[in-house]
């Protein structure tokens, strides 16, 4: 026994040995560059969405680097998906790395992005929330759970593995070289096949965009990766942007109830209660321009969103210039706050808008590009609206306001788009290992506004009224406050009701933050700019409130959004399910008509049309459905016979998630 076992194992020695020389030949891996659906902080999975801009130029720089390490490639496998199709495309023209010009690009199914099933088009951060972080952590990276309809980690190890051992290895045993460019959720995994770990040992690396590995250096960056600092550092981004706008919310009550308790007469010197606001500004900029290309969102804003929010805006601004003129509001200095709270009412939007729709699954480009817009022209019209009326505030106040656009705006965003720009791969790494400085720069921003503002006589003025005047101040400018913020809400949710059907989801979801989110520090800018007043108090008050709905009431908001979106998921789970389990087998039976128990190629394709029937209630074009027939002959007809019979259908549905997949390859061109 002892004998035999040496010499099976001197054997296999012997074997891997061979092997090892055999294998002479290189392999690279490409994840493709940043999409549309990665720009918007969504899941893609089987959504067959195409690169930005910023991702063509990270596969432009993803054949440079493969040029730069001088490999000439025998093979070239490609997952179906367009946003890899066009990242191998495009570093394939920049490299010129084919070995022979006539090469061709496989098509391979096994290694296209992991289905997320009903989770795909989702916003990340509300799935975080609805699920909780360990849950979400749990769904999505866990090598045994998948999302509803959707597809496992172990699911992808098996059919990314068996494309490598089985196209990929007889290629480098004859010492040829191949590209693999595929996607992270198929990388990962992958990963894990070539350091002969099981599913079981996955997890979430974040693999850089456009960038070619080769074996090894795929096999280092997952044992980087997956453990120490770097697991650390990606819990802390996710959880720091998870829990985002209730890190500003506390941030802001905490700095105020430090103020309160200490009763400090004075707050922090003006002079650096500014450079910290716009040092903090600056860093969230950068961070947040580090993710969006100013350059392309200008086209990606519908005309319909623009009339929507300018339309809107100009009526705000009707209706304060009248009252600001009439004279109804403003009869003495004593008046002064009224025509403060008008003039809130006619800020733009915040600048940190874009943050917002990152997070509640905005478009990003609306709010990015309509909030800049707004903060440059509204400042102008605010100093002539003031010259003309007159009013005790000295418009060099706004001098701090344009310090904010080209200190905090202007210059961090110009300094991260040139990053970009030159270094797309890098840049993009240091967004996702280091977002979270912009997250905690908003929250400590939020922790001395609530600080500078926070009346220190607030607890006595609101429970023991020891100066009325202080009490009803506080009360009355509460109420304003309050006045203010619904009408806002109230009417940006009415005109969206009004636009509906004309804007999509994302585009409503983008307007109405940048209805209803005006910039606070803007507004505040006016306060250093008062030259007189006898109502100081009323206006200490007002701005407190103003400062408090706006870093509290986003959380109130977010309550709302996430409760929706989880009774949403909720319901699409549910029906889902029951098309996994009744639906699909039932029109399956419907087109069998000859009782062969399989589905020929025509009847595969009314199965398409019947299926967009019942999911989205319109058929895709005729030549759509003919190609998404063809690839899931390829992929379903596993005997070659010309037809698919239930089983085969039914192990499809068990991996890829039934009717979501089917449904949105569609997208397939």
């Amino acid at each position: 026994m002892e004998t035999n076992n040496s010499t099976t194992a001197t054997t296999s020695a012997a074997d891997d040995s061979e092997e090892v020389v055999n294998q002479t030949g290189n392999v690279y891996f490409v994840r493709h560059g940043e999409s549309t659906s990665n720009e918007r902080n969504i899941f893609a999975g089987v959504l067959d969405v195409g690169l930005t801009s910023f991702g063509k130029l990270q596969a432009r720089r993803a054949g440079l680097d493969i040029k730069k390490k001088g490999v000439k490639f025998d093979a070239v496998y490609v997952s179906h998906m367009k946003r890899a199709r066009q990242t191998c495309e495009i570093a394939l023209d920049t490299s010129q790395a084919l070995k022979s010009p006539d090469i061709p690009t496989h098509i391979d199914h096994r290694i296209s992005e992991k289905s997320f099933g009903i989770f795909a088009g989702r916003n990340l951060n509300l799935l975080r929330l609805a699920l909780g972080y360990e849950g979400f952590e749990e769904m999505l990276h866990s090598h045994n759970e998948a999302p509803p309809a959707g597809e496992k980690i172990a699911q992808v190890y098996a059919r990314a593995a068996a494309f490598y051992d089985e196209k990929v290895v007889p290629h480098l045993e004859r010492g040829e070289n191949v590209l693999v460019v595929c996607h992270q959720y198929v990388l990962e995994p992958l990963a894990l096949h070539l350091s002969h770990l099981p599913p079981t040992a996955y997890h979430h690396l974040k693999l850089p965009n456009g960038k070619a590995l080769s074996k090894e250096e795929l096999v280092k960056f997952r044992d980087t990766e997956s453990g120490g600092v770097a697991a650390l550092r990606k819990k802390i981004n996710d959880l720091s942007t998870m829990w985002a706008i209730l890190l500003y919310a506390c941030a802001f009550l905490l700095g105020s109830l430090v103020r309160v308790v200490s009763t400090l007469s004075v707050g922090i010197p003006q002079i650096l209660f500014s450079s910290i606001i716009i040092a903090c500004l600056a860093a969230s900029t950068f961070y947040t321009y580090l993710d969006i290309d100013f350059a392309a969102s200008r086209r990606k804003v519908s005309g319909t969103v623009k009339y929507v929010v300018y339309s809107w805006m100009l009526v705000r601004w009707v209706i304060g210039l009248l009252l600001i003129f009439s004279g109804v509001l403003y009869q003495g200095p004593g008046d002064l706050y009224k025509v403060l709270w008008v003039v809130f009412w006619m800020i733009p939007p915040a600048l940190t808008s874009p943050v917002l729709s990152i997070l509640w699954g905005g478009n990003l480009y609306p709010s990015a590009v309509l909030s800049r817009t707004l903060s440059i022209i509204a400042p102008v019209a605010l100093i002539v609206t003031f010259a003309i009326a007159r009013l005790p505030i000295d418009v060099k106040s706004l001098n701090f306001f344009f310090v904010i656009l080209i200190i905090g705006l202007a210059i961090p965003g110009a300094i991260a788009q040139v990053w970009r720009s030159r270094s797309p791969v890098n840049s993009n790494r240091h967004s996702k290992e280091w977002k979270f400085i912009g997250v905690l720069a908003v929250g400590f921003m939020a922790l001395v506004t609530g600080f500078q503002f926070a009346p220190p006589t607030f607890i006595s003025d609101i429970f023991s009224a020891t100066d009325p005047n202080r009490s009803l101040a506080c009360l009355q400018q509460l109420a304003v406050a309050a006045l203010v913020f619904i009408l806002m809400r109230l009417f940006a949710t009415l005109t969206l009701v009004f636009s509906s059907g004309k804007l999509d989801k994302a585009e409503a979801q983008d307007a109405y933050i940048l209805l209803v989110n005006p910039n606070f520090f803007l507004w505040a800018a006016l306060l250093g700019g008062v030259s007189t007043t006898v109502n100081l108090i009323a206006l200490k008050y007002a701005v407190f409130w103003a400062a408090l709905g706006f870093f509290c009431i986003p959380l109130l908001e977010q309550i709302l959004f996430m409760t929706s979106f989880s009774n949403e998921l909720l319901r699409e789970t549910l029906r889902s399910s029951r098309m996994a389990t009744e639906d699909v087998k039932k029109l399956f039976h419907q087109l069998d008509l000859d009782g062969s128990k399989s589905l020929d190629r025509a009847e595969i394709m009314e199965l398409l049309g019947l299926v967009e029937d019942m999911t989205v209630g319109e058929r895709s074009a005729e030549d759509v459905r003919r190609y998404i027939t063809d690839y899931l002959m390829n992929i379903l007809d596993a005997d070659k016979n010309g037809s698919i019979d239930l089983k085969e259908l039914e192990d499809y549905v068990s991996t890829y998630g039934l009717v979501v997949n089917l449904n949105t390859i569609a997208a397939i061109s």
